[in-house]
């Protein structure tokens, strides 16, 4: 018989244990609260942010920032590398805020405003440049800088260690708000909804891991346990986000109008439009996705990977690890997991379905508003109104729908 030569066996999951370790307690969270005060003259750039509320909603705010950035030390960038990294990271969301205000301006946002790349108050913008590339960030607000490093808790200490576990709804709220009245207590809730549904995703992450893990050791018992933990997990981030995005609690009016279109925000970068905030950088959808092995093939799939560019650079490295993993599990399922396995690991794909239908709905409806002409953004594309936009979204939404339903077993496991 002719010699065969037996497949060389998988690589067991160790890089990617090894990239999560840091990340257990917090998962996509920082892994200490945000620091909510900076010393010296970078104190001026927190309380610049509340000062400039009320004229973001008026006339506009480029005027003061410019007058504030003038009196900034010479050296104030020099100074920052003496700051602690929890300090930096206050400061970087601090600079990502004024800059992302001066982006804009005022709100309503003029839809001129999506095609301009402003002159920046050199200031301002050599500081968060600076910043942004030492933390491995590229110079654009994202979802990091604008909402997980801009909360505080009254259970948690600024700056202190803590677990995802111990922030709940009450006791998260917005630590530097830069609207005013209605707005700003929409952007609170805002702020609210993504730190909550990440603090949920930290429980994603280590189910998925433990069900990785389960995989390659053939443990049948641990791979039922972790997708009974993941099947819990999931339901819980997709419920943080319903309870909040509700239309009775976030105001579609004012939300549409006055916070979500300043979301699809970036700096032109080697003539590519940087995206900015954006779902599609929330660790918890990108743990359960990899974990139960559901495809990147759409549109919203491609996209979904081209965000991991906004993340920070341990954060990035574990999705890379978690890559070479992607179908591990559900090929378990297959070929070994018993029928308890079998049918959680169903009941995952069937949570995670459901929940993007529920957000292609909800979306849908966000977007086909009141009919009234106005600028709007969802998914870091700028739509400026009317109704034939909710149903382009509903269209983006279904297909990945789709990429989620195409993981479904069929009644032998197949």
């Amino acid at each position: 018989m002719p010699h065969v030569t037996p497949a060389s066996p998988r690589p067991g999951p160790a890089r990617l244990l090894a990239a999560a370790a840091p990340l257990r307690r917090t998962g996509f969270l920082p892994s200490r609260a945000p620091v909510l005060t900076l010393p010296g003259p970078f104190a001026a750039l927190t309380s610049l942010i509340s000062a400039l509320a009320a004229a973001y909603g008026a006339g506009g705010v480029r005027p003061l920032i410019r007058e504030a950035a003038s009196g900034w030390p010479a050296d104030l960038t020099r100074q920052a590398d003496a700051l602690t990294p929890d300090e930096q990271d206050a400061l970087l969301s601090a600079a990502a805020i004024l800059m992302h205000l001066y982006r804009w301006d005022a709100v309503p946002v003029h839809p001129d405003r999506f095609h301009e790349v402003p002159d920046f108050p050199h200031a301002l913008e050599g500081l968060f440049r600076h910043l942004s590339a030492a933390r491995g960030l590229p110079p654009c607000g994202g979802l990091y800088t604008l909402k997980y490093l801009n909360w505080r808790s009254s259970d948690v200490a600024p700056g202190a260690v803590y677990d995802a576990a111990t922030l709940h709804a009450g006791n998260v709220r917005i630590a530097h708000s830069w609207q005013s009245g209605e707005a700003g207590e929409q952007l609170d809730l805002w702020i609210q909804t993504f730190v909550l549904a990440e603090a949920r995703g930290q429980a994603v992450m280590v189910a998925g891991l433990d069900a990785v893990q389960a995989a390659h050791e053939h443990d049948r018992d641990a791979l039922a346990g972790a997708l009974e933990a993941l099947h819990h997990a999931i339901r819980a981030v997709a419920r943080e986000i319903n309870v909040f995005t509700r239309f009775h609690v976030i105001r579609t009016d004012l939300w549409r109008v006055l916070t979500q279109p300043t979301f699809g925000w970036g700096l032109t970068e080697r003539g590519t439009l940087l995206e900015g905030a954006s779902g599609l950088q929330l660790g918890a959808t990108q743990f359960a996705d990899l974990t139960l092995g559901v495809p990147f093939s759409g549109p919203l799939g491609a996209a979904l990977l081209a965000s991991r560019a906004y993340l920070p650079p341990e954060q990035r490295a574990l999705l890379s690890a978690w890559d070479a993993h992607h179908g591990d599990v559900r090929a378990a399922v297959q070929a070994w997991g018993d029928s308890r396995a079998r049918d959680l690991y169903g009941a995952c794909v069937q949570n995670m379905e459901r929940w993007r239908v529920s957000h292609r709905e909800r979306g849908a409806a966000y977007l086909r508003g009141d009919g009234r002409s106005h600028v709007m953004a969802s998914t870091g594309t700028q739509f400026e109104a009317g109704v034939p936009h909710d149903q382009a979204f509903r269209d983006l939404m279904t297909t990945r729908v789709d990429d989620t339903r195409s993981r479904r077993l069929g009644p032998d496991g197949d």
